[in-house]
């Protein structure tokens, strides 16, 4: 018949048990010893911060352009300006009124055939003031206005010439109330008498020729060139 071993496992187990509640006291002994901490090794890291993503760079300011710098002053005025230029307006006037806004400096014509300038001048006082006499270009001919030592007698006798009046002498032909000697006089276009000389002038446009005159302050020779 076959042998039945279940109580010995039973029995052995029994045996080892004891054994082990043996072991345990002995170990123990009468101590009341602590249970021993968990050791105290280096702490499982934490996870690190995830990193902040670093802030875009905004784009740069756009530099301001520069001021555009502004054009240097012209040097020079490309040769000298034409004598008698700048010439007046209209509305210069001899002891006019002129603001600062009006024309400030040009030149009005005189002497025979408006072959002269004069200025005319804004003042502080705002009024345009009239250089006295006449000036003349001195690269010009002027004989055509040269003083006689003796009366013309192609001017006609005995008659005062007057400015705009209708003449007929030879052009350049300087007639006055002695016949364009010096100390005779002449009639302006308002008929004042004025001290100096005529000459008929060429023909207009209308085939008209008329006195032109002027003082003797206002006429080219003996100062200008060929007088």
């Amino acid at each position: 018949m076959t042998k039945r071993i279940r109580p010995f496992f039973q029995s052995l187990g029994a045996t080892a048990l004891v054994a082990g509640v043996f072991m345990f006291q002995a170990c123990g002994g009468g101590n009341d010893g602590m249970a021993g901490a968990a050791g105290t090794g280096s702490p499982v890291g934490t996870a690190g911060n995830s990193g902040t993503a670093g802030t875009t760079g905004g784009g740069g300011t756009t530099g301001v352009g520069g001021t555009t710098g502004a054009g240097g002053s012209v040097t020079g005025t490309g040769g000298t300006m034409a004598f008698g230029e700048p010439a007046c307006l209209s509305t210069v006037v001899k002891n006019g009124a002129c603001l600062p806004t009006d024309q400030q400096f040009c030149y009005k014509t005189c002497g025979p055939e408006k072959t002269g300038v004069k200025t005319e001048m804004c003042t502080t006082a705002g009024t345009y003031a009239e250089m006295s006499g006449c000036s003349f270009e001195q690269s010009r001919d002027f004989s055509c206005y040269k003083i006689p030592a003796a009366a013309n007698t192609a001017c006609p006798a005995g008659v005062t010439p007057q400015g705009s009046m209708a003449c007929d002498v030879p052009h350049c032909t300087l007639c006055n109330s002695l016949g364009g000697i010096v100390g005779g006089s002449y009639l302006d276009s308002g008929g004042a008498p004025k001290t100096g000389w005529c000459t008929c002038q060429e023909p207009n446009s209308d085939g008209l020729r008329t006195w032109t005159c002027a003082s003797d302050t206002a006429w080219p020779c003996p100062l200008g060139a060929g007088c």
